[in-house]
């Protein structure tokens, strides 16, 4: 008997071995970042990426909101929504072509021209401010709210086009450029596609919890959407069948929330970045991982993290990723 028990031992040291070995072996293949800029000393509570990862705009914890250019790592704005304060930012976003940026409080939106860094349009939302996403040139933006809803509000001009009733907390949203299509994802597990013009549901599917992330593709043909510590799946917005179950498991050896996923302008590859700091490359036609990153920590020496708040494609085979720990991360 005593020698079985020794056996058996044996045997689960050295599973115990192997498996640590893998573990290394496994955060050891994502690469660090070839370059990094620290745009929050105390961190982010939000922050987005231009499409072409030329220029951000970030919600930090000490200064509130402010838009850089990352070429330089220069700050060119400083964005509060009350002057003399500091706005904790829940969710911003710069429309597709660049011109503008739009801000989000807590029950207040801010459009801003990012030439000049000047206002231009300040709103009140009637629910608490989930996220946000703008059309093309900045003319309109979905919101999602915590009143159940996702509103279509005309930023410019004032006014809301649509309002679309999912009957949950909407944390996710996403638009087309053209403003035709619209995408949320709420408390209910579902994930939404709705028709701008006339405020009807397309297509609904649903994920294993609360949903974390959605994306469109550019040209709508394709809808993302990721729950949080559960399944993640890729559909097309024409059929609405499913194109791809994307294995979160697979991503750090364990099931993992995806906070934000952007499709490359093609639509050929997905980047996603999790809460965890780890950012990967898929292809879309096989399903599988080509590339991964992990963001930079400003602390080595003791237990921290950084959350992927905002990823984009950049040009030349380079990608652009920011971290909640404050850090811009260019990624090769």
């Amino acid at each position: 008997m005593k020698r079985t028990v020794k056996t058996l031992t044996n045997f689960l040291t050295k599973m115990s071995l192997v498996t640590l070995s893998a573990t290394v072996l496994w955060s050891c293949s994502a690469e660090a970042p070839s370059r990094t800029a620290e745009y929050a000393v105390q961190g982010l509570y939000s922050a987005v990426l231009s499409d072409d990862g030329r220029s951000a705009v970030v919600g930090s914890i000490q200064h509130g909101g402010s838009y850089w250019d990352n070429s330089r790592g220069e700050r060119l704005y400083n964005w509060n929504h009350q002057q003399g304060e500091y706005t904790p930012l829940i969710s911003v976003d710069i429309d597709p072509s660049g011109s503008f940026a739009l801000t989000g409080g807590a029950r207040t939106l801010v459009l801003w021209n990012t030439t000049n860094g000047q206002s231009a349009g300040f709103w009140n939302t009637p629910g608490d401010v989930r996220s946000l996403k703008l059309t093309q040139n900045g003319d309109l933006a979905l919101v999602g709210l915590d009143d159940q809803t996702a509103r279509f509000f005309d930023v410019k001009n004032g006014g809301i086009k649509q309002t679309l009733r999912t009957g949950a907390v909407v944390r996710a949203v996403d638009v087309s450029p053209d403003s035709k299509l619209g995408l949320t994802g709420d408390d209910n597990y579902k994930v939404i596609l709705w028709d701008m013009q006339t405020g009807e549901k397309k297509h609904e599917w649903t994920l294993s919890n609360r949903i974390a992330s959605v994306a469109l593709s550019a040209d709508g043909q394709y809808a993302f959407g990721a729950a949080q510590l559960g399944n993640a799946k890729i559909w097309s917005t024409v059929t609405g069948r499913e194109v791809l179950e994307v294995d979160t498991g697979a991503l750090e050896s364990r099931n993992v929330t995806i906070s934000q996923a952007v499709f490359s302008q093609d639509r050929r590859s997905l980047l996603m970045g999790t809460v965890n700091r780890r950012v990967s490359l898929l292809s879309i036609s096989t399903g599988e991982v080509e590339k991964t990153w992990d963001l930079h920590l400003k602390d080595t020496t003791r237990p921290t993290g950084a959350r992927v708040l905002a990823l984009a494609f950049g040009a030349g085979g380079k990608y652009f990723a920011i971290g909640s720990n404050g850090y811009l991360n260019e990624l090769q």
